[in-house]
């Protein structure tokens, strides 16, 4: 590496937006470390509207988008049009029925009605947050958006942003699954998701303003990220795998030669 890097996890400075960043500079467990300027994550792209946010983005050079949102959280806030570059749509958050769990103001009765289920088969009521570890810990398995990722990152189709609304969940476990995959330990991985507490701060401060200890516990996983939620997602890929290898081979068909073409391109 070069000292023109910023440091593994930096922040991209953008006047519309927080938590925008890239994953090069990570180490790996074969003394690699991974590329600069290949793969980046964010949140909404609306928002940066300004002359020197766009030039930011223009200096990606990116090849594609993968857009982890709902359709109804895209209608409110749809990605502006970049020459050049390839939009792909696929929701990273999932009903029990496979339809997309939609975040928009349109989309939140439905939300109630999928806890209500839950709870229904629970047998009990259940706290929205032990409601949302329970969706981070199915997140790695069988996701549409995960597959197309993959599939993206395997064609070689980068520099690639993925993202969502606020660039914290739905991009932060793809982070950690491509971290994974291409070596780095879980310490890595989960170091990197938990950054969106550093990086939005001053809005997860202002959430949680005169609220109770529990409201504290729910708002900060609603405006932040939970360690808990980020290292559950990873702990039930080795209850279900013997090994991340195995995760990758049996959810992306990434066996032994695949996946080490990928820290190959990946990596330096």
């Amino acid at each position: 590496m070069q000292n023109r890097y910023p440091a593994p996890g930096a922040e991209i400075p953008l006047q519309g937006a927080v938590n925008f960043r890239e994953l090069g500079g990570y180490p790996t467990a074969d003394g690699r470390h991974v590329r600069y300027g290949l793969l980046y994550r964010g949140g909404n792209l609306d928002t940066l509207q300004s002359a020197q946010d766009q030039a930011v983005v223009q200096s990606w050079q990116l090849q594609t988008i993968l857009d982890l949102r709902s359709e109804g959280e895209c209608a409110q806030h749809p990605d502006p049009a970049i020459s050049g570059v390839e939009y792909q749509r696929v929701c990273a958050m999932r009903m029990t029925d496979g339809s997309e769990m939609d975040f928009s103001s349109s989309g939140i009765e439905r939300l109630a009605a999928e806890k209500a289920a839950f709870e229904k088969k629970a047998g009990h009521p259940v706290h929205d947050f032990y409601w949302f570890s329970a969706l981070y810990r199915q997140m790695p398995f069988g996701n549409p958006a995960y597959q197309r990722l993959f599939a993206l990152l395997e064609q070689r189709k980068v520099p690639i942003l993925f993202h969502c609304s606020c660039g914290k969940d739905r991009p932060g476990i793809a982070a950690m699954l491509i971290l994974l995959a291409l070596g780095a330990s879980k310490q890595t991985a989960l170091a990197d998701y938990m950054l969106t507490n550093t990086y939005r701060r001053a809005i997860i401060e202002a959430s949680l303003q005169g609220k109770s200890p529990q409201e504290r516990e729910l708002l900060l996983s609603v405006e932040g990220v939970n360690e808990q939620m980020g290292a559950g997602a990873i702990e039930e890929i080795l209850e279900r795998y013997d090994s991340y290898e195995a995760y990758f081979a049996a959810e992306y068909g990434l066996n032994a030669h695949r996946l080490q073409a990928l820290r190959d391109f990946y990596l330096e």
